[in-house]
Formats: C-alpha cells, structure tokens, sequence
C-alpha cells in the first residue's frame, strides 16, 4: 500500500500539482492519466525516490517495494 498526504510539486512559480491526497493498495491496478505537462511523470518520480516533493509525504507499507522501468 502506497498512502501520498497532501503531496504538492512546484517549479519556481508553476506548481504542477498540489495537496494530492490518496491511497493506492496492494493487488490493485491503477492508471495515471492526464495531459501533457501536467505532472505525472513528475509524480512517479517522487515516488521513486529520485525527486524531492515540494511539500507533503507518502508512505509505502513494509515489506513493499516500488520497481521503476527508467526510459
């Protein structure tokens, strides 16, 4: 289980996203769509640990583990 609080990107004066708040659970398939520019790349990585949010949290269950497929 992955739980993101209140999770928010900023670059200087354009925020990506902000205050995304949600849960996403084992066994689960989830898709991440929206336009182009609009932050999910972003996002995933945040998760992945390879760029800081600019404010928020997210928590992953022990025990899971996140695998990234880089471009």
């Amino acid at each position: 289980m992955i739980s993101i609080s209140q999770l928010g990107k900023s670059f200087g004066g354009r925020t990506l996203f902000d205050d995304v708040s949600l849960q996403l659970n084992a066994g689960a398939r989830y898709g991440l769509v929206g336009a182009n520019g609009s932050g999910k790349t972003t996002l995933l990585r945040i998760l992945a640990g390879d760029e800081p949010a600019s404010h928020g949290s997210f928590t992953i269950a022990p025990g899971a583990r996140i695998g990234v497929l880089r471009q």
